[in-house]
Protein backbone atom coordinates (compact mmCIF):
# COMPACT_ATOMS: atom_id res chain seq x y z
CA UNK A 1 0.00 0.00 0.00
CA UNK A 2 2.64 2.67 0.73
CA UNK A 3 4.05 2.51 -2.96
CA UNK A 4 0.97 3.22 -4.42
CA UNK A 5 1.77 6.72 -4.85
CA UNK A 6 5.19 9.33 -3.99
CA UNK A 7 7.85 7.57 -2.42
CA UNK A 8 7.36 8.00 1.41
CA UNK A 9 10.91 8.54 1.95
CA UNK A 10 10.66 12.04 0.81
CA UNK A 11 7.34 12.82 1.49
CA UNK A 12 8.03 12.73 5.37
CA UNK A 13 11.33 13.88 5.09
CA UNK A 14 9.67 17.22 4.05
CA UNK A 15 7.36 16.79 6.80
CA UNK A 16 10.28 16.37 9.40
CA UNK A 17 12.22 19.37 7.52
CA UNK A 18 8.74 21.60 8.02
CA UNK A 19 8.64 20.14 11.92
CA UNK A 20 12.56 20.72 12.60
CA UNK A 21 11.92 24.38 11.67
CA UNK A 22 8.85 24.87 13.23
CA UNK A 23 11.11 23.77 16.57
CA UNK A 24 13.41 26.39 15.89
CA UNK A 25 11.19 29.06 15.62
CA UNK A 26 9.10 28.14 18.75
CA UNK A 27 12.39 27.21 21.23
CA UNK A 28 15.36 29.08 19.66
CA UNK A 29 18.43 26.95 18.36
CA UNK A 30 18.13 23.43 17.59
CA UNK A 31 20.76 21.44 16.23
CA UNK A 32 19.17 17.67 14.45
CA UNK A 33 18.98 15.26 11.33
CA UNK A 34 16.21 13.46 9.58
CA UNK A 35 15.87 10.40 9.02
CA UNK A 36 13.57 7.90 7.16
CA UNK A 37 15.07 4.61 6.62
CA UNK A 38 17.95 6.23 5.53
CA UNK A 39 20.18 5.47 8.46
CA UNK A 40 20.77 2.44 10.74
CA UNK A 41 18.55 3.55 13.18
CA UNK A 42 16.53 0.71 15.14
CA UNK A 43 13.68 2.70 14.55
CA UNK A 44 10.92 0.14 15.44
CA UNK A 45 12.75 -0.47 18.91
CA UNK A 46 13.10 3.19 19.34
CA UNK A 47 9.15 3.56 18.69
CA UNK A 48 8.52 1.01 21.51
CA UNK A 49 10.60 2.52 24.33
CA UNK A 50 8.85 6.41 23.06
CA UNK A 51 5.14 4.45 24.23
CA UNK A 52 4.24 4.94 20.72
CA UNK A 53 2.92 1.14 21.22
CA UNK A 54 4.55 -2.24 21.54
CA UNK A 55 6.01 -4.84 18.94
CA UNK A 56 3.08 -7.66 17.73
CA UNK A 57 3.16 -11.28 16.64
CA UNK A 58 3.82 -10.00 13.18
CA UNK A 59 6.66 -8.06 14.43
CA UNK A 60 5.43 -4.81 13.20
CA UNK A 61 4.75 -1.67 15.71
CA UNK A 62 0.92 -1.44 16.67
CA UNK A 63 -0.45 1.47 18.02
CA UNK A 64 -3.92 0.77 20.56
CA UNK A 65 -5.95 3.47 18.39
CA UNK A 66 -4.06 3.58 14.50
CA UNK A 67 -3.30 -0.05 14.35
CA UNK A 68 -0.04 -0.77 12.22
CA UNK A 69 -0.88 1.55 9.51
CA UNK A 70 1.32 4.04 9.46
CA UNK A 71 5.42 5.53 9.23
CA UNK A 72 8.14 5.09 10.97
CA UNK A 73 10.91 7.98 11.35
CA UNK A 74 13.44 9.95 13.22
CA UNK A 75 13.94 13.71 13.86
CA UNK A 76 17.01 13.40 16.48
CA UNK A 77 18.16 16.82 18.20
CA UNK A 78 20.30 17.87 20.76
CA UNK A 79 16.99 19.30 22.36
CA UNK A 80 16.21 17.40 25.60
CA UNK A 81 12.61 15.89 25.99
CA UNK A 82 10.27 14.19 28.76
CA UNK A 83 9.81 10.34 28.31
CA UNK A 84 6.26 8.39 27.94
CA UNK A 85 5.76 5.31 29.69
CA UNK A 86 5.96 2.25 27.18
CA UNK A 87 2.53 0.96 26.48
CA UNK A 88 1.84 -2.44 27.68
CA UNK A 89 1.38 -5.47 25.07
CA UNK A 90 -2.23 -6.00 24.33
CA UNK A 91 -3.00 -9.59 23.40
CA UNK A 92 -5.99 -11.55 21.87
CA UNK A 93 -6.56 -15.23 21.22
CA UNK A 94 -5.66 -15.63 17.77
CA UNK A 95 -4.86 -18.30 15.17
CA UNK A 96 -1.58 -18.68 14.89
CA UNK A 97 -0.11 -16.26 12.82
CA UNK A 98 1.75 -18.33 10.34
CA UNK A 99 -1.13 -20.50 9.15
CA UNK A 100 -2.86 -16.91 8.27
CA UNK A 101 0.03 -16.34 5.78
CA UNK A 102 0.83 -17.58 2.35
CA UNK A 103 5.19 -17.61 2.75
CA UNK A 104 5.65 -18.99 6.23
CA UNK A 105 8.47 -16.62 7.06
CA UNK A 106 6.54 -15.63 10.35
CA UNK A 107 8.18 -18.32 13.20
CA UNK A 108 4.61 -20.45 14.80
CA UNK A 109 5.07 -18.79 18.37
CA UNK A 110 5.24 -15.16 16.32
CA UNK A 111 7.56 -12.02 17.48
CA UNK A 112 10.05 -13.48 15.19
CA UNK A 113 9.99 -13.21 11.09
CA UNK A 114 12.40 -15.42 9.04
CA UNK A 115 13.63 -11.99 6.50
CA UNK A 116 14.17 -14.71 3.37
CA UNK A 117 10.77 -15.74 3.34
CA UNK A 118 9.41 -12.42 3.17
CA UNK A 119 7.32 -11.36 -0.08
CA UNK A 120 8.41 -8.06 0.68
CA UNK A 121 12.45 -9.01 0.25
CA UNK A 122 11.37 -11.91 -2.39
CA UNK A 123 10.08 -8.91 -4.35
CA UNK A 124 12.13 -5.47 -3.13
CA UNK A 125 15.41 -6.78 -1.84
CA UNK A 126 16.44 -9.65 -3.72
CA UNK A 127 17.99 -9.53 -6.98
CA UNK A 128 18.39 -12.64 -7.43
CA UNK A 129 15.71 -15.18 -9.27
CA UNK A 130 13.11 -15.63 -6.48
CA UNK A 131 13.49 -19.36 -5.61
CA UNK A 132 11.30 -21.98 -7.08
CA UNK A 133 10.42 -23.36 -3.37
CA UNK A 134 7.96 -20.10 -3.22
CA UNK A 135 6.56 -20.63 -6.57
CA UNK A 136 2.46 -20.84 -5.71
CA UNK A 137 3.29 -19.26 -2.40
CA UNK A 138 3.36 -15.47 -3.02
CA UNK A 139 -0.36 -14.78 -3.19
CA UNK A 140 -0.18 -12.72 -6.46
CA UNK A 141 1.87 -9.90 -4.78
CA UNK A 142 4.14 -8.31 -7.25
CA UNK A 143 5.96 -5.75 -5.56
CA UNK A 144 6.19 -6.27 -1.17
CA UNK A 145 3.08 -7.73 0.61
CA UNK A 146 0.77 -6.38 2.97
CA UNK A 147 -0.34 -9.67 4.77
CA UNK A 148 0.77 -10.02 7.67
CA UNK A 149 -0.97 -6.35 8.87
CA UNK A 150 -4.68 -7.43 6.48
CA UNK A 151 -4.68 -10.35 9.19
CA UNK A 152 -3.77 -7.96 12.28
CA UNK A 153 -7.04 -7.15 14.38
CA UNK A 154 -5.58 -3.74 15.59
CA UNK A 155 -5.99 -2.96 11.83
CA UNK A 156 -9.82 -2.42 12.08
CA UNK A 157 -8.39 0.74 13.96
CA UNK A 158 -6.38 2.28 10.95
CA UNK A 159 -8.19 4.98 8.77
CA UNK A 160 -7.34 6.37 5.60
CA UNK A 161 -4.31 8.60 4.86
CA UNK A 162 -5.49 12.30 3.96
CA UNK A 163 -2.20 12.89 2.04
CA UNK A 164 -2.70 14.07 -1.63
CA UNK A 165 1.14 13.16 -2.38
CA UNK A 166 -0.02 9.21 -1.32
CA UNK A 167 -2.89 9.02 -4.08
CA UNK A 168 -2.08 6.54 -6.62
CA UNK A 169 -1.66 7.63 -10.19
CA UNK A 170 -4.77 7.69 -12.26
CA UNK A 171 -3.65 4.51 -14.42
CA UNK A 172 -2.80 2.30 -12.06
CA UNK A 173 -4.97 1.15 -10.31
CA UNK A 174 -7.10 0.70 -13.71
CA UNK A 175 -4.44 -1.86 -15.29
CA UNK A 176 -5.78 -5.55 -16.47
CA UNK A 177 -3.75 -8.00 -15.44
CA UNK A 178 -2.71 -8.07 -19.57
CA UNK A 179 -1.63 -4.41 -19.32
CA UNK A 180 1.05 -6.17 -16.30
CA UNK A 181 2.01 -9.04 -17.75
CA UNK A 182 2.98 -6.88 -21.08
CA UNK A 183 4.18 -3.93 -19.09
CA UNK A 184 6.66 -1.35 -21.35
CA UNK A 185 9.65 0.23 -19.54
CA UNK A 186 7.73 3.96 -20.80
CA UNK A 187 4.35 2.36 -19.02
CA UNK A 188 6.45 1.82 -15.71
CA UNK A 189 7.98 4.86 -15.64
CA UNK A 190 4.72 6.58 -16.12
CA UNK A 191 2.57 5.38 -13.87
CA UNK A 192 5.70 5.03 -10.63
CA UNK A 193 7.25 8.14 -11.61
CA UNK A 194 8.79 9.40 -7.96
CA UNK A 195 7.40 5.82 -6.51
CA UNK A 196 8.92 3.81 -3.99
CA UNK A 197 8.24 0.71 -6.74
CA UNK A 198 11.81 2.28 -8.46
CA UNK A 199 13.66 0.41 -5.79
CA UNK A 200 12.75 -2.60 -7.34
CA UNK A 201 13.22 -1.00 -10.58
CA UNK A 202 11.46 -1.80 -14.21
CA UNK A 203 13.57 -5.35 -14.31
CA UNK A 204 12.87 -6.30 -10.47
CA UNK A 205 9.02 -5.84 -11.38
CA UNK A 206 9.19 -8.07 -14.63
CA UNK A 207 10.82 -10.36 -13.37
CA UNK A 208 8.11 -10.38 -10.29
CA UNK A 209 5.33 -10.74 -12.49
CA UNK A 210 6.80 -13.40 -14.57
CA UNK A 211 7.03 -15.79 -11.66
CA UNK A 212 3.65 -14.87 -11.03
CA UNK A 213 2.43 -15.52 -14.64
CA UNK A 214 4.22 -18.90 -14.56
CA UNK A 215 2.71 -20.07 -11.84
CA UNK A 216 -0.64 -19.20 -13.15
CA UNK A 217 0.21 -21.00 -16.38
CA UNK A 218 1.27 -24.12 -14.58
Amino acid sequence: MYALGKDYHHVIREKLVELLDALRKEVGAVEGRCFVDSAPVMERDWAKRAGIGWIGKNTLLIHPKAGSYFFLAELIIDLELGARRPHERLLRRLPPLHRRLPHGGHLPQGYLLDASKCISYLTIELKDAIPEAFRGKMDNWMFGCDVCQDVCPWNRFSTPHNEPAFEPHPELLAMKREEWEELTEEVFGKVFQGSAVKRAGYQGLKRNIQFLVEKLKS
